[in-house]
């Protein structure tokens, strides 16, 4: 034993990437807790208990809630959006006076669910009256409350923290970066505030989400009010891709977090090289604080950290016998919320009208193999697995009637010499962004469709959206169409 444990140190040192169940993230690596798109991560810390959520765009029901005890192991606990208010950005997670908040934008407009314990029963979303985008909200020790926007605007809430009770002002304008540096644009975004010895700090976003590789970064200004004026940190960038050599792309969009014994933490999110359209995934590491009140990376910046991943979010085969769906499970558009049954092995869409309904899951991997079962369908409603970037964008293999389609995008083909209505499962792998799709009628054995489709544009650079590569099996047309099985294989 004590051998096997010497060989697994020498492993970890002579590699930079290490696959870790657990490992405190306080030992200056950068941890890889999220794969697949969680992006925007917001995280509060309850006694010894750790809350996060990111944001969840257009898929419902949304703000999935994740749980840990040690920053490194997370699993979904609740979801705190059941109601369509539009495309979900990048929300903000705190506890205030015993009651969990959370604020979040959505289509030009803000909003707020509480709840008394995250694992819910999560409220009704409350609209307040501020436009902007990445709220982040701040108390004073004496009880006032703010929330501060993109570009560094704020306004006063109320002392409950459900209304907005004064006019938005800028008393924040980010930090100046040299004007020679590659990024997106100056895009201040994602203040996230607390309040620590007398100083207010605001760890913000700066140069952008997406566009090139050392585009974004995590910022961070401090001040003795919470209304300014703002210095900002010598050592911003805090966080930042320096190099397009680096493994993690985009980094940036950053909260920081303590624990119970003391130590803190940035979590942010970052692309990882060369897997763009898999999405951001949700990264941590530690932080120290300097004598004079600033934080930095305990690691030197400058320096590539070695990179643990951890492998929290698994896929999940279901039969659906629940009559709820899984965690793991997503719709798209809330218009699919009332257009499903599930439950007595099987999950049914009842599509009224002729719009696409999905149900996805994130994959924490990049290659993979999905396979599904149909079961009864109606005969104008196209069923079909695909490999999903957005209704407009995606591979996959459906069958509609007696015929077998293969889709690319908005174009369709038949796939001659197969029958439909004999097909009953349906599989799509997904491999260093290639997908290769089949039609089964037994699930032994298994016809390749005759396309390979190439997805490696699939990223927000190209196609927009800030949408991402993932299983979703689909059903488009007027009625009724269910699945019985749903299997999910990680692939090498």
């Amino acid at each position: 034993m004590k051998s096997q444990t010497i060989l697994a140190a020498c492993l970890l040192l002579a590699f930079p990437f290490a696959v870790a169940n657990a490992a405190p993230p306080a030992d200056g690596n950068l941890h890889v807790i999220l794969g697949g798109d969680h992006a925007d991560p917001t995280i509060v810390r309850d006694g010894e208990d750790f809350y996060m959520t990111h944001s969840s765009y257009r898929t419902y029901p949304g703000l999935t809630i994740w749980h840990s005890t040690n920053l490194t192991d997370w699993k979904p606990i609740s979801n705190a959006l059941h109601q369509d208010v539009g495309t979900v950005w990048a929300p903000d997670l705190i506890k205030h006076d015993g009651l969990f908040y959370l604020y979040f934008p959505s289509s030009g407009k803000n909003y707020i669910v509480t709840a008394e314990d995250p694992h819910g029963p999560w409220s009704d979303p409350i609209e307040l009256d501020v436009p902007g985008i990445d709220p982040g909200h701040i108390a004073t020790p004496e009880g006032d409350r703010y929330l501060y926007m993109h570009n560094g605007n704020v306004v006063p809430l109320s002392r409950d923290g459900l209304k907005v009770t004064g006019d938005p002002e800028q008393k924040h304008r980010g930090w100046q970066y040299p004007a020679d540096w590659e990024v997106e644009c100056f895009c201040l975004e994602s203040p996230k505030l607390i309040f620590r010895d007398g100083y207010y700090y605001m760890t913000a976003a700066q140069g952008g989400t997406a566009g090139p590789a050392t585009s974004h970064m995590v910022t961070s200004a401090r001040s003795r009010s919470p209304l300014g004026p703002w210095e900002n940190s010598p050592h911003n960038p805090v966080v930042h891709t320096w190099s397009r050599k680096e493994t993690y792309w985009s980094k940036g969009h950053g909260t920081i977090i303590d624990d119970a014994d003391g130590n803190w933490y940035v979590v942010y999110h970052g692309y990882k090289k060369g897997a763009l359209p898999h999405g951001r995934h949700t990264l941590i590491e530690a932080i120290e604080w300097t004598d004079d009140g600033w934080f930095k990376l305990k690691r030197d910046p400058n320096q590539e950290p070695k990179i643990i991943e951890h492998l929290n979010g698994p896929v999940s085969n279901d039969s659906f016998e629940s009559s709820e769906l899984g965690l793991q499970w997503q719709l798209t558009g809330a218009h699919a919320l009332n257009s499903y049954q599930v439950g007595d092995g099987h999950f049914q869409f009842e599509n009224p009208d002729d719009r696409m309904r999905t149900l996805q899951v994130i994959s924490p991997e990049k290659n993979y193999d999905v396979r599904i079962e149909l079961g009864e369908r109606d005969p104008d409603v196209e069923l079909g697995l695909s490999i999903w970037y957005s209704e407009a964008r995606l591979a996959g293999v459906a069958v509609q009637g007696d015929r077998v389609i293969m889709r690319l995008n908005d174009s369709r083909r038949s796939f001659r010499g197969v029958r439909g209505d004999k097909i009953r499962f349906l599989r799509a792998t997904l491999s260093n962004q290639t997908a290769n799709l089949y039609v089964s009628e037994d699930g032994e054995n298994w016809t390749k469709c005759s396309r390979t489709f190439e997805l490696s544009g699939f990223d927000h650079n190209v196609l927009g959206s800030f949408s991402y590569l993932r299983p979703a099996i689909y059903a488009e047309g007027t009625g009724n169409a269910e699945i019985r099985s749903f299997e999910y294989s990680p692939l090498d």
